[in-house]
């Protein structure tokens, strides 16, 4: 499941979507962000998913890229958004909200699944490949928040669907333990250089200025990291204690989203040698810190 861990986070006011993309509350009625891309919301808000899941509807082909909860009525719009005609389903993750829905919008449409080899596709997506020839979409891995997660380029618009790497607002979760932390980072500056001139997320609104919101999603981490350094030097050692104090400015009903990206910092900083791992908790390896 996709969790959304630090919904609070400010964004960069150049950063903000002027779209109305899951902005409000008009869940199941498809809405047109752009001469190509029609926007249907699910009706599955909370603190972790926003307001809802974002299933996309590509006019070109037509495709749909993740189809949400198992929800008749949000996969009824769908259908209707695509006018029953869609040649492929697409999955950029394998969790729920954005997958649990695919094998009965599939067979509603006679259309198969295409994503990662986690999500059971009926076809396994690889990275740079064109998922159906004659659209105009790109596969790029986003490993991260999940190991084999993908995101989407359309090409035309030099546009980027991002599923759960990027979030139209707040941080997104790297899900560990099966979500790596420089895998993500990675990820995200593989995106950055890409220069998108839009993002449409998996949830949230669409970003129109991506660049600025992609550095400040490095900047938090790297920010992250250094909290839990410097927490780790103050004498904390259990990773519930680095929760309470590096994660403070976050709701505490999101907290448990929020340990797994910490455990997910805590691995990452291992691997380089600045943490190690002992019996009672973490140690911060850096003398001068």
């Amino acid at each position: 499941m996709h969790r959304q861990a630090e919904q609070g986070q400010p964004r960069p006011a150049d950063a903000l979507a002027t779209s109305s993309a899951a902005e409000g509350p008009a869940w199941e009625q498809p809405r047109e962000l752009s001469p190509l891309v029609t926007v249907v919301t699910a009706k599955n808000p909370s603190p972790l998913t926003l307001t809802g899941t974002n299933t996309y509807v590509l006019k070109a082909g037509p495709l749909v890229i993740d189809p949400g909860p198992a929800d008749p009525i949000h996969l009824d719009a769908v259908v209707r958004a695509a006018q029953g005609r869609p040649v492929a389903v697409l999955l950029t993750h394998a969790h729920p909200d954005h997958a649990e829905g695919a094998r009965e919008l599939a067979r509603a449409l006679g259309a198969p699944i295409l994503g990662p080899a986690r999500a059971s596709p009926d076809r396994a997506l690889q990275d740079g490949e064109n998922p159906i020839p004659g659209t105009p979409l790109k596969v790029l891995a986003t490993p991260g928040h999940s190991p084999d997660h993908l995101c989407f380029l359309l090409e035309p618009e030099t546009a980027v669907f991002t599923g759960d790497h990027i979030l139209g607002s707040g941080t997104s979760l790297v899900d560990w333990p099966e979500g790596d932390m420089e895998a993500y980072l990675s990820s995200l500056r593989r995106l950055l250089a890409l220069a998108p001139r839009r993002l449409y997320p998996g949830h949230g609104p669409v970003v129109e200025h991506p660049l600025p919101w992609i550095n400040w999603y490095i900047r938090h981490r790297q920010a992250r990291e250094a909290q839990i350094l410097a927490a780790l030097a103050a004498g904390l050692t259990r990773p519930s204690e680095l929760l309470k104090h590096v994660y403070a400015d976050v709701d505490p009903v999101l907290h448990p989203a929020a340990e797994l990206t910490l455990r997910a910092h805590l691995e990452s900083l291992e691997k380089k040698g600045l943490v190690k791992r002992e019996a009672d908790g973490w140690r911060c390896s850096l003398p001068d810190f």
